[in-house]
């Protein structure tokens, strides 16, 4: 068994897990992040990417408004190589409540967030795909944050400054003595080999996961697991995020995401985090629902839909079906003034937007219950960016990709593109080189695509991963980084990965794509359909 030992372990990398790393690591203290599957794959990438301007919720729940709004700003200075300023409308159609217009105006006002009317012809000008006969729209401050990017350079930041980082490790076991947190026990998922990690502080960041982590020291805490689904339309409608001016429900909000957009969402409450079914009835309505704010939305093509469940957290529980009347502000528990366990914290719900935020506070908790004073940095601070460019090798597409989104993989990233093959693009929808690919392969795992596609966005374009998997993989295997036997395995993961948000879209495109991936795969390769996802 691995022995370790640390001042505070994080358990979750998502979001959140990554913001409470990097700031603790910034006031100096020795911590660990323990990840059960690939940094980024739970909740935290299955969501819109809205930077959130607040506006959404300004009638609803005004103080997460206010710390959206905030955060906004912070993420634009701290972040920018994972955060477009798009800018965003908020859209009236014929139908929606006019009275909740002026409310929403006059709560904008209320909590600082900037709004500004604009004619109906200028935002056609902007944005020719809303609704012609849109009856009031307003300009905020929106943006698209992409969260793969964001979540990675987080923790590989606070790498940088000495934290460390366990992917792949199921926490199996809290460890607790006289009400006082002494360590935790985790399992690689890889090699099943034990690490027995001594400290006397948790902080559970486990997003919806989060109860089965309570659960492990002996501690009920109940969450609501909203589930939401969302459509990839495989190319930019919107310049700017595009919002229905009406209290949040479904189907209301058109984000940009790099080169498509991402549209939805859904609510609906489940019993297991792990619950990413989808609905094609469900996706079918949210399509209908969606076409009064963008009227060819079932014209355009959709390439592929997911889903993902929200951590909402109400001490007394709810009788909410949509969750829709939860707030989305954070929660912070101290589970030694709430249970009588020492050295134990719990930071949920909360937004993509204001994860910056829910670390510092939580941090700010660690401090005060280990006598600590250090102030927090991290809104000041911002992480390691590339700047410049790269080589004048490469596509105009692939060197602007590139020098925005490499974060801090810039040096590994210059070194391979001076190879031979390196400014080779292997995902020529998304415009990706095999020296992203090369740099991006962590050198603690054995290969695996879809942790590439969440460092480079391999496979995320229209095709789906029809063309740059195999050659993603037969490079690998060229030059000794994976073997036949495991490259194959990747290729049957990522391709039933992606063929499940293929299957349930209701688009006259995706069956064929599908049926030139099986041809590739299945056919000519000889690839065996049905591979198991083992992690």
């Amino acid at each position: 068994m691995k022995q370790l030992k640390t001042s505070v372990v994080v358990i979750g990398g998502g979001v959140t897990g990554a913001g409470v790393l990097r700031d603790l690591t910034m006031r100096g203290f020795d911590c660990v992040l323990i990840e059960q599957k690939d940094l980024v794959h739970g909740t935290s990438s299955r969501n819109h990417g809205l930077l959130h301007s607040g506006a959404r919720y300004a009638v609803r729940d005004k103080d997460a408004a206010m710390e959206s709004y905030r955060e906004n700003l912070i993420l634009k200075h701290i972040a920018k190589g994972s955060v477009e300023e798009t800018g965003g409308l908020f859209v009236k159609v014929p139908g929606d409540d006019d009275s909740y217009v002026d409310e929403w105006v006059k709560s904008c006002l209320q909590t600082g967030i900037p709004i500004e009317e604009i004619s109906l012809t200028q935002a056609l000008k902007e944005e020719p795909f809303i609704n012609p006969e849109a009856e009031a729209i307003y300009r905020v401050p929106d943006g698209a944050v992409d969260p793969f990017t964001l979540v990675i350079d987080t923790v590989e930041d606070a790498v940088l400054k000495g934290a460390t980082c366990l992917r792949y490790h199921e926490v199996k076991a809290i460890h607790e003595e006289n009400g006082q947190i002494t360590g935790v026990t985790a399992i690689d998922r890889y090699t099943n080999e034990s690490v027995n990690i001594q400290t006397d502080f948790v902080v559970n960041a486990a997003g919806p996961w989060g109860e089965r982590v309570t659960s492990l020291a002996g501690i009920e805490m109940k969450l609501i697991n909203n589930k939401g689904t969302l459509t990839v339309l495989n190319q930019r409608i919107n310049h700017q995020v595009i919002n229905r001016l009406r209290m949040p429900g479904d189907a209301d909000i058109f984000v940009p995401a790099r080169d498509v957009t991402i549209f939805g969402t859904t609510g609906v409450n489940v019993k297991s985090p792990d619950d990413f079914s989808l609905n094609k009835e469900e996706i079918s309505r949210m399509l209908e629902e969606g076409a009064a704010l963008i009227p060819d939305v079932r014209k355009l093509r959709t390439i592929r839909a997911f889903s993902g469940s929200r951590p909402l957290f109400q001490e007394e529980g709810t009788n909410d079906a949509s969750g829709r009347n939860v707030t989305r502000g954070m929660a912070l528990i101290d589970h030694e003034e709430r249970d009588g366990l020492k050295g134990f914290i719990t930071i949920t719900g909360g937004k993509l937007t204001t994860f910056r935020y829910m670390a510092e506070k939580t941090v700010d908790l660690v401090c005060e219950k280990t006598n600590q004073s250090v102030q927090c940095t991290t809104g000041q601070v911002p992480m390691h960016e590339r700047k410049g460019e790269l080589s004048n090798t490469l596509s105009k597409a692939a060197d602007k990709k590139i020098a925005t989104w490499s974060g801090i993989r810039k040096q590994a990233i210059e070194e391979q593109l001076k190879t031979a093959r390196g400014s080779t693009i292997i995902c020529e929808c998304e415009q990706v080189t095999w020296a992203e690919v090369k740099a991006s392969m962590p050198a603690d795992q054995p290969f695996h695509l879809g942790d590439i596609r969440r460092r480079t966005r391999l496979g995320m374009g229209p095709c789906q991963g029809t063309y740059c998997h195999k050659r993603a993989a037969a490079l690998a295997v060229e030059d000794g980084l994976a073997s036949a036997e495991e490259a194959e395995t990747a290729i049957m993961e990522a391709l039933e990965s992606r063929k499940k948000g293929m299957q349930m879209v209701d688009d006259p495109e995706a069956p064929k794509q599908k049926e030139v991936m099986n041809a590739i795969y299945h056919i000519s390769l000889g690839i065996p359909e049905g591979g198991k996802i083992n992690v």
